[in-house]
């Protein structure tokens, strides 16, 4: 039997390196035989390894020149547990890793409740995410109430504090956007994300699942303009010490024509759920009534 070799911490093997730059192992080959990839053979080895810095690199280059060319064949859907490394990899790109929750942090919130991620996709590259995270109402005032945004992104936005997309269980949803920038289509990636998440807010009400509320916080010209556009009111005040601006938008009462539909499917639903317990009143009076007369 043979042995297994591992990889030293910042390399890949060369199965690593071909998967992640996407590229036949032919070509993989064809590139480092011309030095355009760099191999390194560790001694008491015959296989060479390959520094993981480079390639990532490399890959990222690849992904970045394709989306610049790519016709827009876009799409928006439900996150699979394989799309989490690709989320979080976004998200660093966008926040920075300090200002990011872990893999093992955002695939632990997935695992607790998988209605809670979606992305955009372009050529099987994520180019777009929305994370809806339905909150107890405790986890939302804390968050609300101006909880340090490290504790609370991976503290309060924890299993424990979500909860599910089913009736009478999702009232409250904590928001997060990300889209990917400096592209051409980063404005039309941004706009299939967002309404990709209305769209989902309307497919859960129609099954009876009723969003009251959505919260969200930025502290970005973006991100802040984004709320503002979609009519979010701004609840925390801006403190010296956070800069961090908490928003609420009640959907419910929002005169923002993106919510309008969403907001005709609740009405329909709330008509039907009247006129279900209304013929039950009904029933009931008239067996009260036969049994009186009987």
């Amino acid at each position: 039997m043979g042995r297994t070799t591992q990889t030293p911490r910042g390399f890949y093997s060369a199965a690593e390196a071909i998967r992640k730059l996407g590229v036949p192992k032919s070509t993989f080959y064809d590139m480092v035989e011309r030095g355009q990839i760099k191999k390194v053979v560790p001694p008491n080895r015959s296989d060479g390894i390959y520094p993981k810095a480079e390639i990532d690199k490399m890959a990222k280059a690849n992904t970045l020149f394709m989306l610049q060319y790519a016709t827009d064949t876009s799409v928006f859907e439900k996150a699979q547990e394989e799309d989490i490394e690709g989320i979080t990899e976004l998200c660093i790109e966008l926040f920075g890793k300090n200002g990011t929750a872990s893999y093992e942090t955002r695939l632990a919130q997935y695992r607790s409740d998988p209605d809670i991620f979606y992305v955009t996709k372009q050529d099987d590259v994520i180019v777009g995410y929305v994370g809806m995270f339905p909150l107890r109402q405790e986890a939302i005032e804390q968050i609300m109430s101006g909880e340090d945004e490290a504790t609370f992104r991976v503290g309060i936005l924890s299993p424990e504090n979500i909860t599910q997309f089913k009736p009478g269980e999702a009232d409250n949803v904590f928001l997060v956007i990300g889209v990917k920038q400096k592209l051409p289509k980063t404005r039309l990636y941004g706009a299939r994300t967002i309404t990709g998440a209305i769209e989902t807010m309307e497919q859960f009400a129609r099954q009876g699942v009723i969003i009251k509320k959505l919260y969200g916080t930025s502290r970005t010209h973006d991100g802040i303009k984004l709320a503002k556009d979609l009519q979010f009111k701004q609840v925390t005040p801006v403190s010296e010490k956070d800069d961090l601006l908490r928003f609420e938008l009640d959907l419910e009462t929002t005169k923002n024509p993106l919510f309008s539909e969403y907001q005709h499917i609740i009405k329909q639903a709330s008509a039907k759920k009247q006129k279900v317990e209304i013929s039950s009143s009904r029933s009931d009076f008239s067996d009260n009534n036969h049994r009186k007369r009987g």
